[in-house]
Order: C-alpha cells, then sequence, then structure tokens
C-alpha cells in the first residue's frame, strides 16, 4: 500500500522543547511555556520544528520556524551561545532576527518554514536549534521519526498537490539559470557590498508550478540575519495594474497577510490588496507584493535595500502563492525561499 505524505500544522508538530530550569529561577509573569498566551512585551522567541519531506536525491529537508511571544517588540539574537544548532555542520542558516507576526487561520503568531536543514538519507539522530533570550533558553529537535519509532513519519509534510493543486513556486537568480521550489530555497551567487544608506537592487525571478491554471505569485522581504539594531528599508520595484473587478472579487486568499514588526517601532505591516492599483514603493518587513505573469517583467521581483548599520546581513525572499485558497502559511504551503548576502561598510 502507498504512504501517504501527511501534512501537519504547526500546533501538531512544533514540539518544543523547554531547557531544564530551576525551579526557584522560574519567572511565571513571563507565561513560560511556548503556546501560551502571549505578553505585551518582555518575553521570549521560541524556535520550532515544521516537519520534514524527501527531496527528489534522497535526502531531507527539515523545516524550522519561530514564534515571537510578544505582542511588539522585535527581538534580535546574534549567532553564538545565544543562538545556535547541533551538529555544528548545520549551524549558521537560522535567522536571528524574529519581528512579530499575525496570520488568520491556523496561521496565528508564528512564522512557518524560514528555513531548512538538509541533512542525508541514512541521517539517524536530531538536529536541535537552541535559543536564548534574555537568560531564558529554549531549544527543540528536528528529527525524521518520533521518539521510540512509535509512529513513523510523524512528522512528515505533504509534496504531493493541495485541494486545488497548489505547490511550491520556484525561484532563480538569473531570469535564464537554474531554480528551485522548497524551503531550503537557494541562496543568490552574488554578495552584494554597498556602504551604509548607498541601496542595492534585487532581482529574481519565480513562477507558480501548480496543477492547476497558473497563477501569480507574491513575494515578502524579511530581514534574516544581520547586526543587532540595524534596519533595513525595502522599496519594491514591482508595478502592475489592478486585476479585472470579476477576478479580484473571486481571490481571496486564506489569511496570507501577516501583521509584521516593521523596523524597531513593532509597527504593522499588511499586504497590499488585490483589488488596487500596486505601484513601486516602500514595503514593510513581511509585506506581500505580487508579481506580474504578463509583459516584458513577467515573473520578475525586484526591490531596493538600504542599510543603516554596517555588517553582514542575509535578507529572505519568501515566494508564495497564499492567493490561491489552498495555500496558507497556517498549513505548511505553499511558498519557497530565496537568500541574499549583502555586505555593508561605513
Amino acid at each position: 500500500m502507498p504512504k501517504l505524505p501527511i501534512t501537519l500544522v504547526g500546533v501538531a508538530v512544533g514540539l518544543t522543547a523547554l531547557a531544564p530550569l530551576q525551579a526557584e529561577s522560574q519567572d511565571w509573569t513571563r507565561r513560560e511555556f511556548p503556546l501560551a498566551p502571549t505578553n505585551s512585551s518582555g518575553n521570549f522567541v521560541a524556535p520550532f520544528f515544521d516537519g520534514w519531506y524527501e527531496n527528489e536525491d534522497g535526502t531531507y529537508t527539515l523545516s524550522f520556524g519561530f514564534m515571537n511571544r510578544n505582542d511588539s517588540d522585535l527581538v534580535e539574537i546574534a549567532l553564538g551561545p545565544d543562538n545556535f544548532i547541533e551538529p555544528a555542520v548545520y549551524d549558521g542558516g537560522q535567522p536571528t532576527t524574529f519581528p512579530v507576526v499575525r496570520y488568520g487561520g491556523f496561521g496565528g503568531p508564528r512564522e512557518r518554514g524560514v528555513f531548512g536543514v538538509v541533512v542525508p538519507a541514512d541521517f539517524q539522530g536530531d538536529v536541535w536549534w537552541t535559543l536564548t533570550t534574555d537568560g531564558y533558553t529554549t531549544k527543540v529537535p528536528g528529527r525524521l521519526e518520533s521518539p521510540g519509532l512509535i509512529i513513523k513519519a510523524a512528522y512528515e509534510l505533504s509534496t504531493t498537490p493541495q485541494a486545488r493543486g497548489s505547490l511550491r513556486p520556484r525561484i532563480r537568480f538569473s531570469e535564464d539559470g537554474p531554480d528551485v521550489f522548497g524551503v531550503e530555497g537557494m541562496e543568490s551567487p552574488e554578495t552584494f557590498s554597498t556602504a551604509v544608506g548607498a541601496p542595492i537592487e534585487v532581482e529574481f525571478w519565480a513562477f507558480d508550478r501548480g496543477e492547476r491554471d497558473l497563477r501569480d505569485v507574491n513575494m515578502t522581504l524579511w530581514k534574516l540575519q544581520g547586526p543587532v539594531g540595524g534596519e533595513i528599508a525595502f522599496e519594491s520595484l514591482v508595478e502592475l495594474p489592478p486585476p479585472p473587478e470579476r477576478a479580484a472579487a473571486a481571490a481571496g486568499g486564506r489569511g496570507g497577510q501577516p501583521g509584521a514588526a516593521g523596523g524597531r517601532g513593532g509597527g504593522r505591516g499588511f499586504g497590499r490588496g488585490r483589488g488596487a492599483p500596486q505601484e513601486p514603493g516602500p514595503v514593510n518587513i513581511g509585506q506581500s507584493v505580487r508579481l506580474p505573469t504578463e509583459g516584458d517583467d513577467a515573473n520578475m521581483g525586484s526591490f531596493m535595500a538600504t542599510f543603516d548599520t554596517p555588517g553582514e546581513y542575509v535578507i529572505r525572499i519568501r515566494i508564495d502563492n497564499f492567493t490561491s485558497g489552498d495555500s496558507g502559511p497556517g498549513n505548511q504551503c505553499c511558498w519557497s525561499n530565496g537568500y541574499v548576502r549583502v555586505r555593508v561598510v561605513e
């Protein structure tokens, strides 16, 4: 009998393991359990393991995300003793910036599939991600099978078409170059170099691959890594007219727009409505921008990024088709990641 892949939402899969604490050190005002109600400020970031899927070459991708348990505070944790992955060979790709997000439906306050760890076909054991926020430590194991092999494939994510045919989009960094899809994504072959206040311009191409009538895809931009306190100002260069009135009315998504904390102030950024013209201009971290499907710039995304602090940065580009009706941030489908490294000097 063929094995049926199971799509599991975050509450079932997010097995965050709290590091042991002495009873006298417990601070119950912080609501220390990762899925407890959030606090307005001063709380921690919890890492989550979202599940795994098998790749075409027989390797496996472990998907990780996070939950910022504050209502407004942006939390940043530099790579090192407070933010690391074991075994060390997998360390370094995790985020250092953790904005507050609020999705509709099953999405909630969690950001899923931020990065992936690829393990070999014969991998056994766990990949642990540990985060310490102001002295409070949480960690989570990424694994292929449940403890004791009680439920095989308990954490397997679906890679088959969703109810209406959606699949993870493809992304590439040159018009005729190779492309990939999936949480582990693709890193731009170019490392950008710039100075504080001098913008860079990034181009990429993204394609829907659903088993249905092909649709447009969306980009959202995030500061994945960078110096603590360093801000990125994003400006979309994408322009397209509003969709036909009938198509706009029928194109409701499933809560795909986050209220993401933008910058240090924690302001909420929401995606542009599909019924309005979309013009180039500033976008908040996590704000959705629809990409064109026709014309000279079909399937092309472009944006500028300006930095206020010197250091090493990584920009995350999330490509999704959350407007398809069967895809959203809470059901582990359908998006892919792209990453851009930037070196900024004074």
